[in-house]
């Protein structure tokens, strides 16, 4: 069973978006929870591994064709990392490599 937890960069993120770009995400934090426990995936998603480093795999979900989502997980947690736009979310991995 894995524990979820939110980083700050998330939650500050989630805040700036509209309330129906906010629907859409939690809507896809539900279908990535849901994930854990079957192994099945939505299509819709399309998430993708961007890496693997140390035991610890990153994961890009497609929020919508504006919006990805940024996770991490490890051994027993998935943390949910960043919120942004494609070209956003690259600058975020590139500021960690």
């Amino acid at each position: 069973m894995k524990n979820f937890l939110y980083k700050k960069a998330f939650l500050r993120a989630f805040d700036r978006y509209k309330e129906s770009e906010k629907e859409l995400i939690i809507l896809a934090d539900k279908q990535i929870r849901h994930f854990y426990l079957t192994q099945t995936a939505p299509y819709g998603l399309r998430i993708k591994k961007l890496f693997e480093k140390g035991g610890e795999k990153t994961f890009e979900a497609r929020v919508s064709d504006k919006i990805r989502l940024l996770y991490v997980e490890s051994k027993e947690l998935v943390a949910f990392a960043f919120l942004g736009n494609h070209e956003e979310v690259r600058r975020y991995i590139k500021s960690f490599r």
